[in-house]
């Protein structure tokens, strides 16, 4: 179920709909983004979370493709590893990048998730 609901979440981002993330992510959904630049950020709750990602969607467009998957021993989650195509809007120039994120589930949603990329690459 959670690879599934991962490709949906993922789906649901290529499109930049934001508005669906809220059937798929927790109220109390937290998203880490430990080498985010200038610096690491931590956002708390889907009603936090909804207008840091629309910011980011007015900014780039990208697609996200699962390569590999690694369910976590509890069941609650997984391993993942990914990666983006996609285009910086303001200076129309394509990117690229490639990510490992731990992804955590509960009742059939996303509450958790640390994504770990390349910021050099991200702020091209």
């Amino acid at each position: 179920m959670s690879a599934e609901l991962l490709a949906r979440v993922f789906d649901v981002l290529g499109a930049a709909d934001v508005d669906a993330l809220t059937e798929l992510y927790t109220e109390d959904y937290v998203l880490e983004l430990p080498y985010a630049q200038p610096e690491p950020r931590r956002v708390v709750g889907l009603d936090a979370v909804v207008p840091y990602l629309r910011r980011a969607f007015e900014i780039v467009r990208f697609t996200l493709t699962i390569t590999d998957v690694y369910e976590l021993a509890n069941g609650d989650g997984l391993v993942a590893e990914y990666t983006s195509e996609g285009r910086h809007l303001e200076k129309g120039t394509p990117f690229a990048n490639r990510y490992i994120g731990l992804w955590r589930f509960r009742a059939d949603r996303v509450f958790f998730t640390r994504e770990f990329y390349d910021p050099t690459r991200a702020a091209t």
